[in-house]
């Protein structure tokens, strides 16, 4: 391109008048023949860049509360309960752990909940009353702990027959309450449930609303142990065709050898609040929300259920784990930012928080009541740091959110060779939502 005289001289005007200082950078006269042409010759001071793992804390002090020192043990799911104990899940999708659900005794040690031998099945054992796989854990608003079990084993794809469930335990007495095992016709036709959230306040003892990674929502009725898949092969529970995202700076995909392939992680993360379900694939950058009730209609057609998902927008990052509390705010796992970030959902905890979002109020509701539209939703930083090393799964308790990280992009399935990257410790975090507490 060849600049005209004046446009020359508004450039060097332009650069005399941001006044950079020649010491700055001393470069020689120009580069040897053997050396980039992009690359500084006889720097007199050089400063290393800082690298992705070096920015410090933007948003509310990040807490350590406990550390896991075994690299293929990683975290997934995390639940507090009121008395601030901590229960964490360990997916056995890649080793087989002696634990796949604990609970952490110490700072940096954990012992098997709600006991060692439910912890492996036994040859011969039903599969639904022990535990093949568990991706999460979460206690609801009964005061119930519920452990979310696959199915599936190191390697396997599809869940043994039995094996997909979701298991509740009291919390006093350690004892199972119940298990609600996925029909084999809807687990064996690739479902791999990933994270669950429950209404109580729906049907006779309340309905539980699963992910499936494979493309879907799982609906359960508590009380008729009734179970429906809907949105199965949508769109907007698929993960993108060819997604390709980003972690500390690096290209995201999943390898098996030197074999490289997309990312193709579907529906993902989830979260209840004011009445609708907020739901996001992971291997996309799309959020979506669907009102509860209309979810659970099991009358409805497929199409009339589709038409029924609102497309909240593109939101900068792919998502992980999701949560809300009892103020109508859904927080989002967003790694490719290293952060956590929110959104509001009711109009009257807009108005009445200092953590704004931007939305006027009166251009979505003349009063102070009622749920923000989905074309109102604005998503807004909550937390951000180079600590957050992919965000996995968040609940709410005692005015905190606690968060497990992973470092997910770095274990072997998404590394060349197979070679796991990750670092020890994977980390336990919590950072205060100022007194709020879960959605109810």
């Amino acid at each position: 391109m060849i600049l005209s005289t004046s446009l020359l001289i508004a450039a060097l005007a332009a650069t005399q008048a941001l006044a950079i200082p020649s010491s700055a950078y001393t470069f020689s006269a120009y580069p040897s023949s053997t050396a980039s042409p992009f690359t500084p010759q006889n720097l007199t001071s050089f400063t290393q860049p800082s690298s992705p793992n070096n920015f410090t804390i933007d948003g509310p002090y990040l807490e350590v509360v406990h550390e896991i020192y075994n690299l293929t043990t990683f975290p997934t799911g995390v639940a507090v309960d009121q008395d601030n104990r901590i229960f964490i899940n360990f997916p056995r999708s890649a080793s087989n752990n002696d634990i796949t659900l604990g609970l952490a005794d110490s700072f940096n040690t954990t012992v098997a909940y709600p006991n060692a031998s439910i912890q492996t099945c036994q040859p011969g054992q039903n599969v639904s009353t022990c535990f093949v796989n568990v991706q999460s854990v979460v206690i609801d608003s009964a005061q119930r702990i519920w452990a979310l079990d696959t199915g599936a084993g190191p390697g396997q794809t599809d869940a043994v027959e039995y094996g997909a469930k979701i298991m509740s335990f009291n919390l006093t007495t350690n004892e199972m309450i119940d298990n609600y095992v996925l029909p084999y016709s809807i687990s064996a036709n690739g479902t791999s449930i990933n994270d669950v959230r429950f209404n109580l306040s729906m049907s006779t003892a309340g309905v539980a609303f699963l992910t499936d990674e494979q493309g879907s929502l799982v609906i359960i009725d508590l009380a008729s142990h009734t179970y429906t898949r809907r949105l199965f092969n949508t769109s907007v529970v698929a993960a993108d065709e060819l997604f390709v995202g980003s972690f500390d700076g690096t290209p995201f995909y999943e390898w098996k050898g030197t074999q490289r392939s997309h990312v193709g992680i579907g529906s993902d993360g989830i979260a209840l609040a004011n009445g609708n379900l907020y739901f996001a694939p992971l291997a996309s950058r799309r959020l979506y929300q669907i009102n509860q009730t209309v979810l659970a209609n099991a009358s409805l057609t497929d199409t009339e259920m589709l038409n029924a998902v609102e497309f909240i927008g593109q939101v900068g990052s792919y998502l992980e784990g999701f949560t809300a509390d009892d103020q109508g705010r859904v927080y989002m796992g967003t790694a490719e930012q290293n952060s956590i970030t929110y959104f509001n959902t009711s109009i009257s905890s807009l108005m009445n928080s200092t953590m704004l979002n931007g939305i006027n109020a009166s251009s979505t509701n003349a009063t102070n009541e009622g749920v923000i539209p989905a074309s109102d939703i604005e998503v807004a930083p909550f937390v951000r740091s180079a600590d957050i090393q992919w965000p996995d799964s968040m609940c709410i308790e005692n005015g905190y959110l606690w968060f497990t990280t992973n470092q997910l992009p770095l274990q072997g399935t998404y590394q060349r060779n197979d070679i796991t990257k990750a670092s020890l410790p994977y980390k336990v975090y919590r950072t205060s939502v100022g007194g709020a507490g879960p959605a109810v």
